[in-house]
């Protein structure tokens, strides 16, 4: 059996949660840009991608105009970005061990649609902090778009109890409890 022992946050670092609009996911990896946009581009939902790279232009050309690109964000504005999101997509298709941006998502107290592969299902509560859908499946990930937006989830729970679980103090515990 593995143990799981998720990265620590300072709580600090988020702000009291805020009224989720009607917009649709954000969050962007290069290596899963083109069936993110895929889905994205098929369904009547906005799109928000935060970040950059050489990727970009080519993304660009293929998205749709409900997908809107932010480029590169400092952790402020990605905060800001993040925290009124209705969720955040984590389209992954490389086997990220314990990705922050889904926790960072968590603590702001946005759900997660995140892929099924690494660690990812691992931090993710079906139906109530998010939900997982097939890494590289295009008509899953649409599907699971569209659960998402049908789904109500309670956005402070999501962010109190992922504050709980990932703060410092909780982290100090876990590791304790190993060597003893």
């Amino acid at each position: 059996m593995a143990l799981l022992i998720p990265l620590c946050m300072t709580v600090s670092m988020f702000d009291p949660i805020r009224v989720k609009p009607n917009s649709c996911a954000h969050a962007f990896t290069k290596s899963a840009k083109g069936r993110l946009i895929e889905s994205a581009n098929s369904l009547p939902y906005k799109l928000v991608i935060i970040g950059g790279g050489p990727l970009e232009e080519e993304a660009k050309a293929q998205a749709g105009n409900k997908v809107e690109f932010v480029g590169f964000k400092q952790w402020e504005q990605i905060k800001e970005i993040v925290g009124k999101a209705r969720f955040s997509v984590i389209p992954s298709e490389c086997y990220e061990n314990n990705p922050l941006s889904v926790i960072e998502a968590q603590c702001l107290g946005t759900p997660v649609l995140g892929a099924r592969i690494g660690g990812i299902p691992e931090l993710i509560e079906e139906g109530v902090s998010g939900m997982t859908f097939e890494s590289r499946n295009v008509k899953d990930l649409k599907e699971k778009i569209e659960s998402m937006f049908a789904t109500s989830f309670d956005y402070r729970v999501i962010a109190e109890s992922s504050q709980r679980r990932y703060n410092a103090e909780n982290y100090y515990n876990q590791i304790v409890e190993i060597y003893k």
